[in-house]
């Protein structure tokens, strides 16, 4: 995939991160079971979001990058979910 194509994903995907949207997915991400260490790791997250599983982690990283504004602000009108940021 592109970067152009990416980033087009991304912008589509940035006006739909309501939080219940983002609430479902974080949901249906856990019925499938948590990651290492708990809950749902943010690259899971972002590629479940992207509907793109095969996303390389570099491109991974770069639409979470550009994500992270609007995925922390959902997190925080979600009372049971916190977004967690590690090390």
């Amino acid at each position: 995939m592109s970067y152009k194509e990416l980033r087009q994903q991304i912008e589509e995907l940035r006006a739909r991160l309501t939080p219940a949207f983002v609430e479902e997915a974080v949901g249906a991400l856990l019925r499938q079971g948590e990651d290492v260490g708990g809950g749902v790791n943010a690259f899971r997250l972002v590629k479940h979001l992207l509907g793109n599983s095969q996303l390389r982690d570099a491109e991974v990283t770069w639409a979470y990058d550009r994500l992270k504004p609007a995925l922390r602000s959902a997190f925080e009108q979600i009372p049971l979910l916190y977004f967690f940021e590690g090390d």
